[in-house]
């Protein structure tokens, strides 16, 4: 099972997005079976699948909805809630995933709360209680057998919610926009790939399958910076071939009524299914050693 972290602690540099493509290239384009993770407190990617509630206990985040496999007249579902989400992994509670629209693709939702919660742990618990919460999770044989590929979606900062979701990822994406800040997130992040390396177990390595420019435009600051970095020779080799441009398909198909909801929905020529055709064909590659 391969576990798929686009990641940069730099917030606005459209990370969900690249998580939506990954999730719905493998599991509409290529068949595969996928659990998308939601691990931003922020919910974006599970308000792309799901219908989110305010958290009548936190009204400024939001909840999974009542998961439709809960039955309150059941008795075996006596102790539980009805509601199940990724974070319930940092509280002893078992984590049901939700079926999408899209065939093959189901989501384990955020919780705004909860993953607020787990953030919040003193710094003498977040090893135990945060950093080895995911892998545990993804690690478990049953899960395995069921899904093929795992894309998580992260917060922008390098908290421990954040290094957890990199201490469980096989592969890593650094995506970026081609500005000065968000830059300076891909050193931090690569800096991050870095440690964890050097800390991993043998036989379990972290992929880097390179730095995407995201929402990239033609003007002069973004080739500007994007010629610096290929000038760069600790960075130029992690660089992707293709980029993602800023297109108003990415956020027109985000929208409630859309028609079609996925960019690979679009006509073969629009630009912005072939943009992300080319990006996601070559993580493949990457990630499945494909020649």
């Amino acid at each position: 099972m391969k576990i798929i972290v686009p990641t940069n602690n730099k917030g606005g540099i459209g990370k969900t997005k690249v998580s939506i493509l990954l999730a719905e290239y493998f599991s509409k384009i290529k068949n595969q079976r996928v659990l998308a993770i939601d691990f931003d407190p922020q919910c974006n990617f599970s308000r792309r699948y799901l219908k989110m509630e305010i958290d009548p206990n936190a009204t400024q985040g939001y909840r999974p909805p009542i998961h439709p496999q809960y039955n309150p007249n059941d008795p075996e579902d006596s102790n539980w809630d009805g509601y199940s989400s990724i974070g319930d992994i940092f509280f002893g509670k078992l984590v049901f995933p939700y079926q999408t629209h899209i065939p093959n693709l189901d989501i384990a939702p955020a919780h705004a709360d909860q993953l607020l919660a787990a953030e919040s742990q003193t710094r003498s618990e977040i090893e135990s209680r945060v950093h080895r919460q995911l892998h545990l999770f993804l690690n478990d044989q049953a899960l395995q057998e069921e899904y093929d590929v795992v894309i998580v979606d992260t917060a922008p900062s390098k908290g421990p919610l954040t290094v957890s979701a990199i201490k469980a990822a096989t592969h890593i994406i650094i995506p970026s926009l081609m500005e000065p800040q968000p830059i300076q997130g891909i050193y931090g992040m690569l800096q991050l790939w870095m440690q964890e390396s050097l800390n991993r177990e043998v036989g379990r390595p972290l992929e880097l399958v390179g730095i995407l420019p995201n929402m990239f435009r033609q003007i002069n600051l973004h080739r500007d910076m994007l010629d610096g970095l290929k000038k760069n020779p600790a960075v130029s080799k992690y660089i992707f071939p293709f980029n993602l441009g800023q297109r108003v398909a990415f956020a027109e198909v985000d929208a409630d009524d859309a028609s079609p909801k996925s960019i690979f929905d679009l006509p073969e020529g629009d630009i912005a299914k072939l943009e992300a055709m080319a990006v996601c064909d070559f993580v493949e590659k990457r990630v499945f050693n494909y020649e």
